[in-house]
């Protein structure tokens, strides 16, 4: 993806990878990451199939709002309407955010029209 200003990131659609199972454990959602490489072999033996990734209140809100057709900023503006100014500093959280399952290759971004 080229690079792009903080303004565009709001109009990209954040696209969740299909292989990222979600659980409720713990009154919280838990991202369960298959372990399917050759290197996971003695994790995989010794931790079942997952590597779960625990996500707080926020994240695991934006995670379900993760439909592949919302915005960075209709969900920006839907945590927003649930936890108000306790949200703050929205977008540079939520960017954050996805930008740090992006690198994990949780998930991916799309532009609005793409399908």
């Amino acid at each position: 993806m080229e690079k792009i200003n903080q303004k565009e990131w709001l109009y990209l659609v954040p696209v969740c990878n299909e292989r990222v199972k979600t659980s409720e454990e713990e009154g919280g959602v838990v991202l369960l990451v298959p372990m399917d490489s050759p290197l996971d072999f003695l994790a995989r033996h010794l931790h079942g199939e997952y590597r779960k990734l625990r996500l707080d209140d926020y994240g695991g809100f934006a995670w379900s709002l993760c439909d592949g057709k919302r915005s960075v900023s209709e969900i920006g503006a839907r945590i927003k309407e649930r936890w108000g100014e306790g949200a703050e500093p929205l977008y540079e959280r939520l960017l954050t955010f996805f930008l740090d399952l992006r690198r994990r290759n949780l998930l991916d971004f799309k532009a609005p029209t793409e399908e």
